[in-house]
C-alpha cells in the first residue's frame, strides 16, 4: 500500500514539473480545484512554445464563469503581446530568457501577489515588456545590440 502510495505521488511530481517546464502548471493546479497563482499563469507565457502562445484562447464557460476565466482572458492577451514584442524585437526564447523567466521567478518569491487580481498581473507583465522595448530601442539608436 505505501509503495502504491509512493508511486502516485512520485508520478504526480513528475507530471508538475513537466507541466512547469512546457508552461502548463496553470492548468495542472487548476485541475486539481486549487487556487492558481499569478506566477503559474505566468508559465505559459514563460516557457510555452510560440505555437502554444499562438493558440492560447480565453475559454469561458457558458453558465458558469470563474475566476480562471478571468486569468484565461489575462493570459490570452498578454500571450499576443508577447508574440508581438518577440518578432518586433527578436526570437521569442530570448524574451522568454531575458525577460519573461525573471519576472515569474520574481511574482512565485513576492508573497503579496498571491492576492493580486489579472489586471495586477497585466500591469506587471506590460511594464516588463515596456522595458525590454525601451531598452531595446536605446541600444539600436545607440549602434549597439543588447546581449544575446
Amino acid at each position: 500500500m505505501w509503495y502504491r502510495d509512493r508511486n502516485a505521488r512520485s508520478a504526480e511530481l513528475i507530471g508538475d514539473c513537466e507541466a512547469f517546464l512546457v508552461g502548463h502548471v496553470a492548468e495542472r493546479i487548476e485541475g486539481r480545484a486549487a487556487s492558481v497563482p499569478a506566477w503559474a499563469w505566468m508559465n505559459l507565457l514563460a516557457h510555452g512554445s510560440e505555437h502554444d502562445l499562438r493558440s492560447e484562447r480565453a475559454v469561458v464557460r457558458p453558465r458558469q464563469v470563474t475566476s480562471g476565466d478571468e486569468w484565461r482572458a489575462a493570459r490570452s492577451y498578454l500571450a499576443v503581446e508577447v508574440l508581438n514584442l518577440a518578432a518586433e524585437f527578436g526570437p521569442l526564447a530570448d524574451l522568454q530568457r531575458r525577460v519573461l523567466v525573471p519576472l515569474e521567478q520574481r511574482l512565485a518569491s513576492r508573497p503579496e501577489v498571491a492576492g493580486w487580481r489579472p489586471c495586477q498581473w497585466v500591469w506587471s507583465v506590460e511594464a516588463a515588456l515596456d522595458k525590454h522595448r525601451q531598452a531595446w530601442r536605446r541600444t539600436m539608436t545607440g549602434g549597439t545590440h543588447p546581449r544575446r
